[in-house]
């Protein structure tokens, strides 16, 4: 059986790189103890890094015990390139780019626009043209582009969006076609899951509880996206919780989202206090103060989201469940409401948190996607603070 020396040598480089992009700074020494890699072959792969400007090297590290000379620290150069995102959803359109860490560029967005299958990919090749030309000049290059669409997606595909007719026209080959960098079509959860999993998670094994227009969970288990056959693992907002209840648009009638999802929630409430307006802020301040009608109404929010994050643990048993979206945002106290609602033994180890990326997690997967990919990483994992925001550059 012959050994594709190639192919060993290029995972021998993503290995590397990995630990290069998880530390804060790492010396050769280090590389060798931690990837079991010989001196040689370390100085070898860094070289090359090195020489294609991925790494750079800067200062030094600490001496040893006996005051020997500080090794030589290895940093990700998370300048060497750059990465789009294009975040489509009914009415709104946002374009980011960014460098190969968390580091904004520009970001524009739109509201109110029309977005349609027969407009959307003028509308798009139009901004990313533009965004192309202002892009600064970078070694790499634009490593990847990432669509983030709200609905389902199998394969790069969309096979179901809820709102718009985007499900009938294949953006992955169109744009594959028109540009040299790599395209990938993703789910807008399962993006904000990669962003919380490879940024903000020590854990292997994460499930990540988005509620915005609708409500969907996304999980991830060593670096890789559990998507189910069909792209529609994690649609828990579908699973029906009223008998001959709301009619949704999936085609069912009782579907939690039509209960729980920003939407719902802002009708409910609406109704509850006769008004025409009704946003987080709102609820928060009618919660905070104690009034009795919005304490009972986020109470029976709170437990179908109990019953909801039960399910997940029974389904996946994770490390990890992550809470994103306004109503965790606003009133963050819910997720302790929630975990208070959590009987079952088998909840007694599940860490249940609330999300310190909250839509920024979307723009930090779809980094993180793109760099899995260009750089063939299985199990990318950055080293930042949970708390750290994203930077947009001066």
């Amino acid at each position: 059986m012959k050994t594709d020396k190639f192919k060993v040598r290029e995972q021998n480089v993503s290995t590397v790189l990995q630990e290069i992009i998880k530390s804060d700074g790492i010396s050769r020494i280090q590389l060798a103890k931690v990837t079991g890699l010989n001196k040689t072959s370390i100085t070898s792969i860094i070289s090359d890094l090195l020489e294609q400007k991925i790494v750079i090297e800067k200062g030094a590290g600490k001496g040893g015990l006996s005051g020997g000379r500080k090794p030589i620290m290895i940093y990700f150069n998370e300048k060497a390139g750059a990465c789009l995102l294009l975040n489509i959803d009914t009415g709104y359109l946002e374009c980011t780019a960014s460098y190969l860490n968390q580091q904004i560029i520009f970001q524009t967005k739109q509201s109110d626009v029309n977005i349609t299958k027969d407009n959307i990919v003028a509308l798009l090749t139009k901004i990313i043209d533009q965004t192309l030309d202002q892009l600064p000049q970078t070694e790499l290059g634009v490593i990847g582009l990432t669509v983030a669409i709200h609905g389902s997606v199998n394969h790069q595909k969309i096979t179901f969006t809820p709102r718009s007719n985007l499900d009938q026209i294949d953006l992955y080959q169109i744009f594959t076609d028109k540009y040299d960098f790599a395209i990938h079509v993703e789910n807008e959860v399962n993006l904000s899951t990669f962003g919380e999993y490879a940024f903000a998670s020590p854990s292997n094994f994460l499930v990540n509880l988005s509620v915005r227009n609708g409500a969907r969970a996304g999980i991830i288990q060593n670096g890789v996206l559990q998507k189910g056959r069909n792209g529609n693992a994690g649609e828990i907002g579908h699973t029906i919780i009223k008998e001959n209840g709301l009619r949704c648009i999936c085609g069912n009638a009782g579907c939690l989202e039509q209960y729980i999802s920003l939407k719902a929630i802002y009708r409910q409430f609406g109704h509850l206090k006769h008004m025409d307006f009704v946003n987080m802020i709102i609820i928060r301040e009618y919660f905070r103060t104690g009034d009795p009608e919005t304490v009972a109404f986020i109470n029976e929010i709170v437990e179908m989201l109990a019953n909801c994050v039960n399910g997940l643990i029974m389904t996946f048993d994770p490390d990890i469940i992550t809470l994103n979206g306004d109503l965790f945002k606003e009133l963050p106290e819910i997720s302790d409401l929630i975990q208070a609602q959590l009987k079952s033994a088998f909840s007694k180890n599940i860490i249940l948190r609330n999300s310190s990326l909250h839509e920024q997690a979307t723009i930090l997967g779809a980094i993180a996607l793109n760099l899995q990919d260009y750089f063939n990483i299985p199990n990318l994992k950055y080293n930042y603070d949970t708390e750290q925001d994203i930077i947009s550059e001066d």
